[in-house]
């Protein structure tokens, strides 16, 4: 550029413009493995502070690394950018990848690697979305001397994916198939004589991941696990621990806690598929110094204003957060304050932000969930028949009195499928918020809908169901969906949830149903925070599947992870002064 000084890059180094960017710069981790990263690092002499991002998805691909924040931006405006491929991905050593197993300690080890560097001055930032925000804790949680803040996103807190007993199928296959299987082929098959056969077949499963993936059962007799020599072994000790027990525990963040104090800026999303795993893990560290999470109506990994069929306007951009600043320019001033010193009065800022969908605006808050919260309930109701949005479904804020029940069968052989939400499938299941009337039109999905609004009426916070209902079966789910029914009739999905019966009473081991018999069920709904407007509905669907989503529970007692025989199910739904089911909604006055 005119007016800059001509200077030739060194070997294996890239000049653009003053910034440098070399490649494959070694790390030795504690055990003599190097890890090896890709470096963008402002020109000449001077040290400066790091912002490190560990990513499993490969360094190189810059439309994964530079999706939250533009690296070449960053060094311009002073930082050492680092990202590094983990152990047993891509570029780096050691042994085959193991989902989160290896990077607590590597994460302390790239650390302190970080600091020490020649162009560093000491001052260490972590940054990242999904994996790449897991990272950080797990970095963290030991404690180096030289992390000063991070700023995960979307970041998620463990290798649990269960969520009210139900395996969380399509984060599982998906993730494992799709998103590592490439990779580790490669890593445990180039130069074999049965590399060229072994990657084809992960082609073939991945083009067919519903037969392959989805629909395969039992579920650890899939084929594609058996390739490259087994890559994917995480898969089976996933199946293996439906329990949050000593497996999940030594991988996750939870009982960890304690064990970091680093300032944290969590971002997250009403629709993405990590969102409750994030709001658990914030009331883990919500109450130390310094802390910040902001909500938006994102899916994962997507911050633009559209999300799935909505339009929640240009503040809901990364471009241009709240019409102020775009999400690279919002890290850098959390950093620049943390790491730089620079007093920019983002410590002042409340403590929560969250977008208000149905009036699309940002708003601050002292505390999540929010002291003002009125939770009010809102009955079930029926003649018998609320079967489809056709039906005589109806909900109420007065307790019912009559003794009545609706009827479905749910057939593990016929499930009602995904159809947006938060959730991590091929993009053939759109993401997100969805009109969903065609799913209401299945006998096997009840209906309850409320009157049109006579005013605003805004849910923000922890949604649940109270579900009072019994089955044919000794072992069966039921999911509930909160819906806005907008004014031109489109049923939009806000929230929703599972429940698996045998893990009906939470963090006790697992107990089959008497058939027939009537037990209570609550079912999470995570949390959300919307507006549903004047002259719209308030609708909650019931059913007992969300597929490819979760797992089909087939209805026998036991689990399609070592088993494929299935049966129909009878399920009634109770709603009456002694069985009151009803959705409890978070209102704000």
């Amino acid at each position: 550029m005119v007016g800059e000084e001509i200077t030739v890059a060194k070997e294996g180094e890239i000049l653009l413009s003053s910034i440098i960017h070399e490649k494959n710069v070694p790390a030795v981790m504690k055990d003599g493995t190097i890890l090896y990263a890709d470096v963008f690092r402002p020109q000449g002499e001077g040290k400066y502070p790091v912002l490190l991002q560990r990513t499993p998805y490969n360094k190189a691909f810059l439309p994964l690394t530079t999706m939250v924040l533009d690296p070449i931006a960053a060094a311009h405006q002073g930082y050492v950018v680092i990202i590094q491929d983990v152990r047993g991905r891509f570029e780096s050593e050691g042994e085959p990848f193991y989902i989160y197993k290896n990077e607590y300690q590597d994460g302390f080890d790239s650390v302190e690697w970080a600091a020490s560097l020649p162009y560093s001055d000491g001052n260490v930032g972590m940054y990242g979305l999904s994996y790449k925000g897991m990272t950080q804790f797990q970095a963290a949680a030991m404690q180096p001397p030289h992390l000063k803040a991070i700023f995960p996103i979307t970041w998620g807190a463990d290798a649990f994916m269960y969520r009210g007993g139900a395996l969380e199928l399509g984060l599982l296959i998906s993730w494992s198939l799709a998103t590592i299987g490439p990779n580790a082929v490669v890593k445990a098959k180039k130069g074999k004589e049965d590399f060229g056969r072994e990657f084809m077949q992960l082609v073939d499963a991945i083009d067919h991941i519903e037969e392959a993936g989805f629909q395969q059962l039992p579920l650890q007799d899939s084929e594609w696990l058996k390739l490259g020599d087994g890559f994917a072994s995480f898969v089976h000790d996933i199946l293996e621990h439906e329990m949050r027990d000593e497996f999940h525990q030594e991988i996750g963040l939870k009982e960890k806690a304690a064990r970091f104090n680093v300032p944290v800026f969590g971002l997250a999303g009403w629709y993405d598929l990590l969102l409750g795993q994030d709001l658990e893990h914030y009331e883990t560290w919500k109450h130390k110094n310094h802390t910040k999470l902001m909500i938006g109506p994102w899916a994962h990994a997507g911050f633009a204003p559209q999300v799935g069929e909505l339009n929640f306007g240009l503040s809901a951009s990364s471009l241009l957060l709240d019409m102020k600043t775009d999400l690279t320019s919002l890290q850098l001033q959390w950093f620049d304050y943390w790491l730089k010193g620079i007093q920019n009065g983002i410590i002042d800022e409340a403590p929560v932000k969250i977008f208000v969908m149905g009036e699309n605006k940002w708003r601050s808050e002292q505390e999540w969930p929010l002291q003002r919260t009125v939770y009010t309930p809102y009955y079930f109701e029926s003649n018998g028949k609320a079967n489809t949005k056709n039906g005589d479904g109806s909900l109420s804020i007065n307790m019912p009195q009559d003794e009545n029940f609706d009827t479905y069968v749910y057939d593990p052989a016929n499930p009602v499928p995904t159809l947006g939400g938060n959730h991590l499938l091929p993009a053939n299941y759109p993401r997100g918020p969805i009109d969903q009337q065609y799913i209401e039109e299945r006998e096997d999905v009840l209906v309850y809908c409320s009157g049109l609004l006579t005013e605003d009426l805004e849910v923000t916070g922890p949604v649940k169901v109270i579900l009072y209902a019994s089955s044919s079966a000794v072992d069966t789910d039921f999911t509930a969906k909160l819906v806005d029914v907008h004014s031109n009739g489109k049923a939009i999905n806000i929230a929703d949830g599972i429940i698996r019966a045998k893990y009906r009473e939470n963090n006790q081991p697992p107990s089959l149903i008497t058939p027939n018999e009537v037990y209570r069920y609550e079912i999470d709904l995570l949390a959300t925070s919307n507006v549903f407007k004047k002259g719209h509905k308030l609708r909650v669907e019931i059913s007992s599947s969300n597929f490819p989503r979760f797992d089909r529970n087939l209805n026998t007692g036991e689990s399609g992870k070592d088993s494929k025989e299935m049966i129909a199910a009878t399920q009634k739904i109770y709603h009456s002064e002694k069985y009151p089911s009803h959705i409890l909604l978070p209102v704000i006055p």
